[in-house]
């Protein structure tokens, strides 16, 4: 079995100061902004404070708190979302459903109509590798950023269990 955590690259001390500032910044600014526009728009403005709060949270937590944890055996490869150390099944691969394998643009020009699950990271150097599979109705495809014994592993199992 073989295991992988993706994430983005984490802040520094500094770095974390400094983000810290500015989300205190942008939240002050937001409510002295919000505040103002209350006299024009009323209530609208206290909702649209609270989304405004919603994005910045949304933000934090898909750029410095999401994570993926692949993990690989001879026979299926299993996506998970992590937040902090927080688990969230994504999917199960099986590795003899693979249909073909490649980089994320071949394989959406070649199979437009599969749904797709993303589970990369802007920040990862990894190059992205796209698996088409057969789900449950149809086609689908998962793009992930496996390191290189990953890969290797991946694509030796999928060439094992398909024969290809």
């Amino acid at each position: 079995m073989l295991e992988q955590k993706l994430r983005n690259r984490q802040p520094t001390a500094l770095q974390g100061v400094g983000l810290i500032l500015l989300i205190a910044l942008a939240t002050i600014a937001g409510s002295a902004f919000f505040t103002l526009m209350q006299r024009r728009i009323g209530v609208l403005a206290s909702a649209l404070f609270i989304l405004y709060g919603c994005a910045i949270a949304w933000f934090l937590l898909d750029w410095y708190a999401l994570s993926f944890i692949y993990t690989a055996t001879d026979d299926v490869l299993r996506i998970c979302r992590a937040y902090g150390k927080r688990e969230r099944f994504a999917a199960d691969i099986w590795l003899n459903r693979v249909v073909a394998w490649g980089t994320p643009e071949d394989m959406k020009q070649r199979y437009p109509q599969a749904k797709a699950l993303r589970a990369t990271r802007a920040q990862c150097s990894y190059q992205p590798l796209a698996l088409v599979y057969k789900d449950s109705a149809s086609l689908a495809v998962a793009v992930i950023q496996p390191d290189d014994a990953m890969r290797a592993h991946l694509l030796g199992a999928i060439r094992k269990a398909t024969g290809k």
